[in-house]
């Protein structure tokens, strides 16, 4: 039985529909929520009314609400100047400054009609809003069909704030099911302010986050590699915990591309199936068949604790594939495409790992000799424990790898090295003996005809770290802080053993940092332990902020002394050098948003240009995505480049981004892209970025590429065009998509 009573409410203007709606949060998916309605008097498991006068016409059941009428009922609850109610049949009509509220959903009108038992009834020239979307519009007609779904006719659809209309959808039916997160749209036109620019006749789009299958938002481009490209992926939602993306994608240059993706999701495992194929390529090759493949599979999984494995291979049809189709430097300037398999176990101080690994080269300006081997198989064991009460450590490493190649020698390598390790740390420094045996045997392939079939080499090692730390209260720029002094000393002893017989499977000279002053061997890889009587020195400074601890300065520089010359290498003579080159570091930040770092590394054995390694990088970074970028990178006779980007936001609508990079060592550009963003605040934007880049890492006499895109992304609908800041997250140290 509905209950009548007097309880005036303040009047409200149309205004009411925005209340609690947070349009200046771009998110679609942003903090938005419903209004609190006035709470009703008694329980809401039927139909409530509250009015300022009642008449009551007991012969044909019906009541007359006049002034400020309220009604609940269950979930839902609406507003209006006058209501007829038809107890019997549990019915409303209602007129006058409507207001109706429901979750997910609010809708004003001048008339409407609620059947209340079955969560439906129609509104006529009404505004509605959907409130976990920030999404609005207006329509002719709004059907409730259910507590779910809706339907308009008539019907604009935008995600613009009020006031504005940037971008709309105009259907003449509109169906939007709360129930699937998805609306559906007949006779659609998507218009950028009065200007309609698309027809579709039946279109989805998204109301939250979920997913449905659908075509997705095309996206076009343009380069002069591939000419105007326009691609239209359509997406299948097949279960919950996998999907499927199938892409065709048109070049004008190429032809018809199709493009497809596979993911899986499961409790323990995931994996990603990707390709492409072009059947006819118009660009004749003699090079490449006419016919141009790529595929990729990632998988990863979990089978038990401790235990995981993982897939990573992928394949192109040809060396030419990346250069022409790649999306940017990074991508087309890759040299090797791994194709791995593992199972790894691991627990406590025990780790297994089984390895099968190959690569597909795709630089043919490497010799076959400059291929990597591959490894078929490599198991890996290593085993940790603390002894004496946790003041002794043993550590103990092994492996067997099977090394295959086309055109250098074949061979097995196995290796053991234990060690023990007796680290003495205190607050003031620190004394650490290391004593290791680094043994390795090795089966040659007797078709490579190698002087000795069987090498192997062992040397052990000893080394002693040691290091002071000394500390004093002093400021940073009027900020109290603590600075340190901290000199470290590392010895280095490791007998000769001759290993000019092994071949170099997987080692190189370890590049010369201040870290690796203080290892114990100087080559990366396996194939080589070095000889050493050596002294390492080095000194650190550190700026720490009295209150935080925030390191805001730490500056360090090192050298090694040899005592004997080093007869173990890769290639070349014995180096004599009585010391090697100066190594020292420096990185600071300077309040909460500029830092920096500098690298410099002198030989001191030279007698001009001595300055053999450094690197600068100036960086400034914001939470609202101001970035600016300095990087210089040097090594001699190899790379001289000065890299310049930057993201400044100028206010809540206007972006410019931008990088250079130029080698010195070539005198030409390497790379340049000029971006602009450009949009209504929380409705839409548009992003375009020009790019000339070379496309190859011998850019000596390489011609630049061009590339154009241009992305409009509608806030709550999608993105047409090309993923243009996925381009500036790949070249803009710092920035993130979205932010």
């Amino acid at each position: 039985m509905a209950l009548f009573s007097i309880s005036p409410v303040q009047a409200e203007d149309l205004q009411r529909i925005d209340q609690g709606l947070n349009w200046d949060y771009c998110n679609p998916a942003g903090p938005s929520h419903d209004l609190t309605s006035p709470s009703p008097p008694l329980s809401i498991d039927k139909p409530q009314i509250e009015a300022d006068e009642m008449q009551f016409n007991q012969g044909e059941n019906l009541g007359l609400l006049l002034g400020s009428v309220q009604l609940w009922q269950s979930d839902r609850y609406a507003e209006a100047d006058r209501v007829i109610y038809d107890q019997a049949n549990q019915t409303a009509d209602l007129f006058g400054n409507l207001f109706i509220q429901q979750p997910g959903l609010r809708l004003t009108a001048e008339e409407g009609h609620l059947e209340l038992d079955d969560s439906k009834g129609w509104l006529t020239d009404t505004q509605y809003r959907l409130t976990q979307r920030n999404a609005r519009g207006s329509a002719q007609k709004a059907e409730m069909l259910s507590d779910d779904l809706s339907r308009y006719e008539q019907v604009t659809y935008t995600t613009c704030p009020p006031g504005k209309r940037d971008w709309s959808i105009r259907a003449s039916k509109l169906d939007i099911d709360m129930a699937a997160g998805w609306g559906s749209a007949k006779h659609a036109r998507l218009r950028l302010g009065p200007v309609p620019i698309l027809y579709a006749p039946y279109f989805t789009f998204p109301v939250d986050d979920r997913r449905m299958t659908g075509f997705l938002v095309p996206t076009i481009g343009t380069s002069n590699r591939l000419g105007t490209e326009l691609e239209t992926p359509y997406y299948f939602n097949l279960a919950p915990n996998y999907d499927a993306t199938l892409s065709p994608r048109w070049m004008s240059k190429r032809g018809m591309m199709l493009g497809g993706e596979f993911r899986y999701l499961g409790k323990h495992q995931q994996a990603i199936v990707s390709g492409e194929v072009l059947p006819d390529d118009k660009v004749e090759s003699i090079e490449h068949d006419s016919e141009r493949r790529a595929f990729q599979f990632l998988h990863t999984s979990r089978l038990a604790p401790g235990l995981t494995t993982r897939i990573n291979t992928s394949a192109v049809s040809d060396n030419d594939y990346l250069d022409d189709f790649g999306t940017g430097l990074a991508i087309t300037s890759t040299r090797h495409l791994e194709r791995i398999g593992e199972v790894a176990y691991r627990q406590g101080g025990l780790s297994l790992i089984g390895r099968l690994q190959s690569f597909q080269t795709v630089d043919e300006s490497l010799s076959l000799n400059l291929h990597p081997y591959r490894r078929l198989p490599q198991l890996l064991a290593r085993y940790g424990s603390l002894f004496m009460d946790g003041n002794l450590d043993f550590d103990l490493t092994g492996e067997y790898t099977d090394f295959r190649h086309d055109t250098l020698i074949d061979g097995e390598r196995f290796i053991l090295r234990p060690a023990l390790t007796l680290p003495l740390r205190r607050s003031w420094g620190h004394l650490i003996p290391r004593l290791s045996l680094n043994y390795a045997t090795y089966r040659l392939d007797e078709e490579g005809s190698p002087s000795d079939p069987d090498p192997e080499y062992s040397v052990p090692a000893f080394s002693l770290d040691s290091g002071l730390v000394f500390e004093r209260e002093t400021n940073w720029f009027g900020d109290a802080a603590y600075q340190t002094l901290e000199p470290r000393l590392y010895y280095l002893h490791a007998p000769f053993d001759d290993q000019s017989d092994i071949p170099d499977f997987d080692t190189a000279d370890l590049t010369l940092s201040f870290s690796n002053l203080f290892k114990e061997n100087r080559f990366s890889g396996s194939d080589r332990f070095g000889d050493a009587n050596q002294l390492s020195l080095g000194i650190t400074t550190r700026w720490l902020d009295a209150d935080s601890g925030l390191e805001r300065l730490r500056a360090s520089i090192g050298q090694i002394y040899y005592r004997q010359d080093r007869e173990v290498r890769l290639t070349g003579a014995i180096e004599d050098n009585p010391s090697s080159s100066v190594v020292a570091e420096v990185s600071a930040r300077f309040g909460s948003h500029w830092s920096s770092m500098l690298t410099i590394r002198r030989d001191p054995h030279l007698e001009e240009k001595n300055i053999d390694k450094g690197r600068l990088g100036i960086h400034y970074r914001t939470p609202k995505q101001h970035l600016l970028n300095l990087d210089y990178n040097f090594n001699r006779d190899t790379i001289e480049d000065l890299d310049l980007s930057f993201n400044w936001p100028f206010n809540h609508k206007f972006t410019l981004s931008g990088k250079w990079k130029y080698s010195y060592l070539y005198e030409r550009n390497v790379n340049r892209i000029l971006g602009l963003e450009y949009g209504g605040r929380c409705c839409w934007k548009l992003r375009a970025l020009y790019q000339r880049y070379v496309a190859d890492e011998d850019i000596a006499d390489q011609e630049e590429d061009t590339r154009f895109m241009l992305q409009l992304e509608l806030t709550g609908l999608g993105a047409l065009g090309s993923s243009v800041d996925e381009s500036f997250e790949d070249n803009i140290y710092g920035y993130r998509a979205g932010k």
